[in-house]
């Protein structure tokens, strides 16, 4: 499968005129990335801002007992343009989780491009808003739910509705335990005994390559009801 090697391609910038695409192509360096390979360190100061072209990347917080997974991003995503914006430290190293291709463009002609470009700034000011949500919503989770809860909600997270039955939902391909630790903050040990749990309950089955949550709205509101106090 060919990787597109315009940022034309990328979604932030479809609305771009052809000749102006093509002249921050010449300005970007374009790198491919093997899976594995960090492509930017926690504070760093450089204010490069990358557009994920083709892959898969992890924003990990690194912390003395172990990293803490921010989030993962596909091809389509912009990451790196709060440095560009306020010139502070960079917030999160981010890996390759597979092989990727991703456009670095210099920080300063991201923030100009940015500013005369408005679908292109609406663009990044909804990623903000987006992340910042996410965010929101994982710090109450950590101040206010215990690991059990924890592991619920991000399994929640994690799932896709199965179309055969709406009671169900699928987790395909789900992290394993040291990384679903690592993304609500607790041991891998923790995890596994709430996992065998879950399964003991009924609450999920474990197939090869997937977790299925058998019902949904209970473990839903099992959640909500715990948050509620």
């Amino acid at each position: 499968m060919s990787v597109p090697s315009t940022l034309a391609a990328h979604p932030y910038f479809r609305t771009l005129e052809p000749e102006p695409c093509r002249v921050l192509d010449r300005q970007c360096i374009w790198l491919r990335t093997a899976a594995g390979a960090w492509i930017v360190d926690q504070s760093a100061n450089d204010r490069d801002v990358y557009f994920i072209m083709s892959g898969q990347l992890r924003a990990v917080y690194n912390i003395a007992r172990q990293d803490l997974i921010f989030n993962d991003m596909n091809a389509g995503s912009i990451f790196g343009e709060m440095a560009a914006i306020d010139g502070a430290p960079r917030a999160a190293s981010v890996f390759a989780i597979v092989d990727s291709v991703i456009a670095k463009m210099p920080g300063h002609l991201f923030v100009e491009t940015m500013y005369a470009n408005r679908p292109l700034c609406e663009a990044v000011i909804r990623t903000l808003v987006e992340r910042l949500r996410r965010m929101s919503s994982r710090v109450s989770e950590l101040g206010a739910l215990n690991v059990r809860c924890r592991v619920h909600a991000e399994l929640l997270r994690l799932a896709r509705k199965d179309r055969d039955d709406p009671r169900r939902a699928i987790i395909v391909t789900p992290p394993n335990q040291s990384e679903l630790a690592a993304r609500i903050n607790t041991r891998r040990e923790t995890v596994s005994r709430e996992i065998n749990a879950m399964e003991r309950n009924g609450l999920i089955e474990r197939r090869r390559g997937a977790i299925v949550i058998t019902d949904v709205l209970k473990l839903s509101t099992e959640l909500q009801q715990a948050a509620s106090g």
